[in-house]
């Protein structure tokens, strides 16, 4: 396995348990460190600056002070109501998956959040636009959309059917709008993805992105 290079480092305060399966091997795929609260010694040691801190809510009161400004995700296993903390970015259940978590920890950390992770990859895919037909690879793939190479260019804002085989055995039949062009590729946003194909999506960019 290739190391992976961090970008950001979280702090965790919950089990390993409180993490979906495959959750932290994809974020650390991404770039994002999980390291344990208790490697560090105490539970509220205000000496640690991570980048932000993964909290079970029933320990909230047990953080450095409020003075302590590192943003906050609250793992929760119930309906929890506001939480009076300006340094909470989001709530998610547990076991927290990667679909729930990446979206928050954008948001709460980079400066131009992206809303699904996006993975690498080499897959065939076939076009339709009216009578045209036309084959390109998919070389890059979120829940948001892919990054399509094609000898075809397509002018923002064309919209085509576009369908793609997943190496989880799951065949994905989406429609597609064309953004801007980039070298031999194009950007394309899905439209209106069925429920099924966003769940093969992330399901399949989730185990991609274990063995980066």
């Amino acid at each position: 396995m290739l190391q992976h290079n961090i970008r950001r480092v979280l702090a965790s305060y919950v089990p390993p348990q409180a993490l979906g399966l495959g959750t932290r091997q994809a974020l650390e795929g991404l770039g994002y460190q999980i390291v344990p609260a208790a490697t560090r010694g105490r539970f509220n040691d205000a000496s640690w600056k991570p980048d932000l801190r993964l909290v079970d809510d029933r320990h909230l009161d047990r953080l450095p002070d409020r003075e302590d400004r590192v943003p906050i995700i609250v793992l929760t296993g119930r309906r929890t109501g506001v939480i009076e903390d300006s340094r909470v970015a989001g709530i998610v259940a547990k076991p927290a998956q990667m679909a729930t978590l990446y979206p928050l920890l954008q948001r709460a950390l980079e400066l131009h959040p992206r809303g699904a992770a996006r993975a690498p990859t080499r897959i065939p895919a076939r076009c339709t636009h009216a009578d045209r037909r036309w084959m390109g690879d998919v070389v890059s793939l979120s829940q948001s959309g892919c990054l399509l190479r094609s000898r075809s260019k397509l002018e923002p804002g064309v919209e085509f059917n576009l369908l793609f085989p997943l190496p989880i055995g799951r065949m994905v039949s989406i429609r597609a709008r064309a953004l801007d062009r980039h070298g031999d590729c194009n950007g394309l946003a899905f439209q209106h993805p069925s429920e099924s194909s966003l769940r093969a999506i992330s399901e399949y960019v989730q185990r991609r992105l274990v063995t980066l």
